[in-house]
């Protein structure tokens, strides 16, 4: 799950100064970690390494924190609160990699944080290029421009503010970055909210490959492509959602609200419960203690969390890795179409990662996406994501200044081409270049050839081979 939220200016104390007591660094599983810097605009501003408060500051104020200088002359603004400092983009790890983080074997938790870290990183690295952009206006035309990347810190953290296992990490991004004409200014944020969705199924899909081949995971995927571990119990999951259960709690007992489906395909949920019952968080407990009490409270239910090693290895023997189903494709896509008169290349990448049970990598995700777009012809402009037209279409792979849109009923016409041009298997010494194209199918799922144009037919899914995650 990815949330995002505004971040205003002093807002910087939470991540850096409300540690929760216990952290033990160097062990496998401490508390809340010490931020880190992230993203090439980090890079920019000599911001490596560990997150430090007075750098993080400045930032957030928008200033450079080596000279003290304004970096934008027109900071963004909030009607309602005032500047906005920055952006916090939560990505949560499902419930059953949270209970695997902090209750399974130390080696085991060290495997599933270093899989989220990883995942966090590709998730953000895609919206640092995709999403992560600057306007320019001119004699009244908007012009939208790419950036040089996303400043921010990653701050890891491991309860949810009920005290239960909850992995996940606050990307906080400052509302400042370089356009590539060299000027700093504040973030274009409407493409940042445009890409929440695409990001969110691409930090999930690279979790996904990660676990399993960290762990040999197996994976329960639905629709959504918010996907559980196979192995851990969807009672054990519940018992440690208080959370969730708060919230699902107070939206019962709302006049006439029914459970129905949100965006993602969960049960909706509102504004108003989300902040209604969030509790504070007490710092005063300590990781050990919380530890102590999670096992006892997994054993009054009778859960033995020793259980909890079955979940390795049984994906290792079947694992063909980076596979996508192309009908989960068409069906993203399809319910789109039925909505939407145009689709963004950001869809396409949403409806790709989450159409891969088994995971992948943003780079194999949009090789996919852009080939459905190229499929789908010409495209019809750039992404009216601020309200705007940007000053060039940008369809290019990674252009994200002015995302390409196409037809709607095209890309879904597009799918269905695609998936209907079967091929029996590869034809002695290889595929042949009328098969192939720039990809191939193997009983209507989509197979896109490895660096080498070889194509593995897997009976019933998408067979991705890619160099880059050649391990």
């Amino acid at each position: 799950m990815l949330r995002i939220h505004v971040v205003h200016q002093g807002g910087h104390h939470y991540y850096v100064n409300d540690l929760a007591p216990g952290r033990a660094e160097g062990t496998l599983v401490p508390g809340e970690d010490p931020g880190r810097w992230s993203g090439t605009g980090s890079d920019a501003l000599g911001l490596r390494g560990r997150v430090e408060a007075g750098a993080f500051a400045e930032v957030l104020d928008g200033r450079d924190p080596r000279s003290g200088r304004p970096l934008s002359r027109h900071p963004g603004t909030d009607a309602a609160a005032g500047r906005v400092a920055g952006y916090d983009l939560v990505f949560a790890a499902p419930k059953s990699v949270s209970l695997l983080h902090l209750l399974a074997p130390p080696e085991i938790a060290a495997e599933v944080g270093a899989g989220h870290r990883s995942a966090v990183d590709e998730a953000t690295d895609y919206l640092g290029r995709c999403a992560v952009g600057v306007r320019r206006t001119r004699n009244g035309q908007v012009a939208l421009l790419a950036s040089t990347g996303a400043v921010a810190g990653h701050f890891l953290h491991r309860t949810s503010r009920t005290l239960d296992p909850h992995l996940h990490t606050h990307a906080v991004t400052a509302n400042v970055a370089q356009g590539v004409d060299g000027v700093w200014s504040a973030v274009d944020s409407r493409r940042v909210f445009a890409h929440a969705r695409a990001a969110q199924a691409v930090y999930h899909a690279r979790l996904r490959l990660e676990l399993g081949d960290r762990i040999g995971a197996t994976w329960e995927v639905p629709a959504s492509g918010l996907g559980d571990v196979v192995g851990v119990a969807p009672t054990l999951r519940r018992l440690f959602s208080q959370r969730s259960a708060a919230i699902d709690e107070y939206e019962a007992r709302r006049v006439g609200w029914s459970p129905g489906p949100s965006r993602s395909g969960g049960p909706a949920r509102s504004k108003v419960a989300f902040h209604a019952t969030r509790p504070d968080k007490d710092h005063h407990r300590t990781v050990d203690s919380l530890m102590a009490e999670w096992r006892e409270r997994a054993a009054d239910f009778g859960f033995d969390l020793g259980d909890l090693t079955r979940v390795v290895g049984p994906g290792r023997a079947r694992r063909a890795g980076n596979e996508i189903d192309a009908e989960r494709v068409r069906s993203r896509l399809g319910t789109l179409a039925g909505h939407r008169h145009t689709l963004g290349r950001r869809h396409l990448v949403a409806a790709v990662a989450d159409a891969s049970v088994s995971g992948t990598s943003a780079r194999v995700v949009e090789s996919v996406a852009d080939r459905i777009g190229e499929a789908s012809g010409p495209a019809i402009g750039s992404d009216r994501v601020d309200g705007h037209r940007g000053a060039s279409a940008g369809v290019g792979r990674g252009s994200p200044p002015g995302e390409a849109r196409w037809d709607a009923n095209a890309v879904a016409r597009a799918v269905d081409r695609l998936s209907a041009e079967l091929i029996s298997g590869p034809a002695p010494g290889g595929v042949r270049s009328a098969d192939l194209g720039a990809d191939a199918v193997d009983r209507g799922r989509l197979l896109l050839p490895d660096h080498r144009g070889r194509v593995t037919p897997v009976p019933g899914r998408v067979r991705v081979e890619s160099w880059e995650l050649g391990r």
